[in-house]
């Protein structure tokens, strides 16, 4: 019932759950909230807090696999979801494209992630579940993460190739600002 994330296979869709910066967003939000108090709208602080409680992607993996024929699965954490998706891509041999309109954003995300200076999609995002699944059980794997309150959508699929391709452009992940911005943060209170 392994899972691995060398599975994808050219024609797979790729779903993703929950988005980009999930864990950035609930770590650094927590940690500087009152930082962020007075700068971000007060229903953006406690969106971006509440981040925090979606930190694991084991209800995710274990809906999705239950539901559909998932061929690969990878969890978004260091590099993000442009970086989990490049690692999965490597691992299977095969080129993947997505369009990030199509990867839902939960809220509070795009504000912390404005405010803390760091790019949601190369961001640690532990939680956040990256899959390929085959085209015909799509959407009965989201059906089920949907009927388990889990967002999710399917952004793009499995090509020929190597490597990823966002909205048209290929995409190298560089360095996950989630550290740098941390640093600079707790500088701002004083150590």
């Amino acid at each position: 019932d392994l899972v691995r994330p060398d599975g994808a296979r050219v024609g797979d869709r790729v779903v993703v759950t929950k988005g980009p910066a999930i864990e950035a967003t609930g770590l650094l939000s927590i940690r500087f909230e009152s930082l962020m108090r007075g700068e971000v709208a007060d229903d953006d602080v406690a969106a971006a807090t509440d981040r925090f409680d979606d930190v694991s992607p084991v209800r995710d993996a274990l809906t999705a696999a239950a539901a559909g024929p998932v061929t690969a699965m990878h969890d978004a954490t260091e590099g993000g979801v442009f970086g989990g998706l490049v690692e999965m891509a490597r691992a299977a041999g095969v080129g993947i494209e997505i369009e990030t309109d199509r990867v839902p954003v939960q809220p509070g995300v795009r504000a912390a992630c404005e405010f803390f200076g760091i790019d949601p999609w190369v961001a640690i995002s532990e939680g956040t579940l990256l899959a390929t699944v085959d085209p015909a059980g799509v959407e009965d794997v989201l059906d089920a993460l949907d009927r388990e309150g889990i967002p999710a959508a399917d952004v793009g699929a499995v090509v020929e190739g190597s490597g990823l391709v966002a909205d048209g452009e290929a995409v190298e992940p560089g360095r996950d600002p989630f550290w740098a911005a941390f640093a600079e943060h707790l500088d701002r209170l004083g150590g």
